[in-house]
């Protein structure tokens, strides 16, 4: 393998525009004809079947073999490939009544959730895992009840919190373990009946609770304005490692010389990961390895008992030797292939012998040597999603104009602009509010797009004492993953000993950044 002639930074682009979570169409399945959800546009010229007939033997991916062609460069010959075969409209498996979920299974009653896993009754998650009746949130597992969250679990009933595990009724806390009844806290360790960490008693607190009117929007962004001056002078660590040995990164855990990966647990010997498991001895992969997965490279959303794989997208389950594959599961020595399942010697979807994989696998490297191709994933131009569909926009967005310049699509949903209807006063408070107000198209106050208010939803924020959103889930969504790090790695120094230390705040940002010493001493 050559070395990457692309900054760490660029290649996770690339790969990152294979993966559309987020974005969701009504189009035709192009075999039977009928209205479906799918991750991709009506606009999209790529065929799209049904996942139910996608994964069904109504259709064969060898059909559509063709031969090696030494007189065009490979990539070319791969985008005609791309053309005609036929791919999945979501990934989304097993769902009850979770029509409207990607990258998600075993999910029940829910509704826009993206990699997602067996939740129940909820509703705008992502990266959420065994959730009941909880709605917009991110980072989310083992907890009832909760809401605009982010980074909690096993937790009740908490809204606008940032990081906390075991804890319950938190409205507008950071990092807190084993907490009750707290609003507007930070940093604490089984505390209960704290404002601005500040102990009160049961009597005190119910008192500061009913005055600051957090059930209504205007008590609740009045709230937020002074929580927002207290946070700015909370320390925060330095970076998020647990139980790490020679490893560099943020949100990382039970890891063995990790470099620069984020999202990720269970690493060795692994670098530039993001949202990976359970990986040995891999480089450059985004989403999600797993279970096995050993000597991979330059991969994206391929996951289970992955070995020597490289330059892949959406490949899964016990892949051996596949090379420039998409959409492959459980087969070997495969080259250049899309939606093959099984199969073995296979190159551009047409069936060899092992003798004949062997003997022309070769001059296919040799040849894409000649033409610079070797070693690189697949260019932008091969991206099967426009950029601003995809998780490349939200982890490393570069707009409309770069995007196009760099050979990415941009993609504008012109059907948002359609609504011209009255604009609708939204209450200050849920409580008593007709549930006539489902029915009603509200205006986004940040994008200006239309947007809804779920029955379920209604419902649940009348229970919670808590105001209705006045922006839709796509901004909420926004202003929850801002409040992580970016994914970049600083040098600065210590807030209280001064010690140097790379961290993932930048020095421009004013908060107190604590190295690992100074922060256990302060808070553990």
């Amino acid at each position: 393998m050559p070395e990457p002639t692309l900054c760490f930074a660029c290649r996770h682009m690339k790969r990152l525009a294979f993966r559309n979570e987020m974005s969701l169409y009504h189009r035709k399945c192009d075999k039977s004809g009928k209205q479906m959800i799918s991750m991709y546009s009506p606009e999209n010229p790529l065929v799209i079947y049904d996942q139910k007939i996608w994964w069904s033997d109504d259709w064969d991916a060898m059909e559509y073999g063709r031969d090696y062609d030494f007189t065009k460069p490979f990539f070319e010959q791969y985008k005609e490939l791309q053309k005609v075969v036929p791919r999945m409209s979501l990934n989304n498996i097993q769902p009850e009544n979770s029509d409207y979920a990607n990258l998600a299974l075993g999910n029940k009653n829910c509704y826009l959730v993206f990699t997602a896993d067996y939740n129940e009754d909820s509703a705008y998650l992502r990266f959420a895992v065994k959730n009941f009746k909880c709605f917009d949130g991110d980072f989310v597992d083992n907890s009832i009840e909760c809401y605009e969250c982010v980074e909690i679990d096993n937790c009740n009933r908490c809204s606008f919190t940032e990081k906390a595990k075991n804890c319950s009724d938190l409205i507008f806390c950071y990092n807190m373990t084993g907490c009750d009844a707290c609003i507007g806290c930070a940093n604490l360790i089984r505390k209960k009946n704290c404002i601005f960490n500040e102990q009160l008693t049961d009597e005190e607190f119910g008192k500061r609770k009913k005055e600051l009117a957090l059930n209504t929007h205007s008590g609740l962004k009045k709230f937020e304005k002074e929580y927002q001056r207290f946070f700015e002078k909370r320390p925060r660590k330095y970076l998020d490692v647990l139980n790490c040995e020679n490893c560099l990164g943020d949100h990382l855990s039970d890891s063995k010389n990790a470099y620069l990966c984020y999202d990720s647990k269970r690493l060795e010997d692994c670098r530039y990961i993001i949202n990976c498991w359970d990986a040995k001895s891999c480089y450059d992969w985004d989403f999600v390895g797993a279970k096995g997965s050993i000597d991979c490279h330059e991969m994206v959303s391929s996951a289970y008992n992955m070995v020597n794989c490289h330059f892949c997208a959406g490949c899964w389950e016990n892949n051996n030797e596949i090379y420039y594959c998409e959409l492959c599961l459980g087969s070997a020595n495969l080259f250049g292939c899309i939606g093959l399942r099984h199969k073995k010697y296979c190159i551009l979807n047409k069936q060899y012998s092992r003798e004949e994989y062997e003997k022309l696998l070769p001059k296919i490297l040799k040849h894409m040597q000649s033409t610079g191709e070797w070693g690189e994933f697949f260019p932008a131009q091969l991206a099967p999603f426009a950029y601003n569909e995809t998780v490349a926009e939200e982890y490393f967005p570069i707009g409309k104009e770069k995007a196009i310049e760099r050979g990415f699509r941009w993609y504008e949903d012109e059907s948002e602009k359609m609504y011209k209807g009255t604009k609708y006063e939204i209450p200050d408070s849920a409580e008593g509010v007709d549930k006539e107000i489902c029915k009603q198209i509200l205006t986004c106050e940040v994008s200006g797009k239309p947007y809804k208010i779920l029955p379920q939803k209604l419902d649940f924020l009348t229970k919670m004492k808590l105001p209705l959103p006045r922006i839709s889930s796509v901004e909420r969504h926004k202003i929850r993953m801002n409040k992580r790090n970016i994914f970049a790695i600083y040098s600065r120094n210590c807030s209280k000993c001064g010690v140097d230390m790379f961290t993932s705040y930048s020095p421009d940002r004013p908060e107190p950044i604590y190295c690992e010493k100074c922060y256990l001493e302060a808070f553990a």
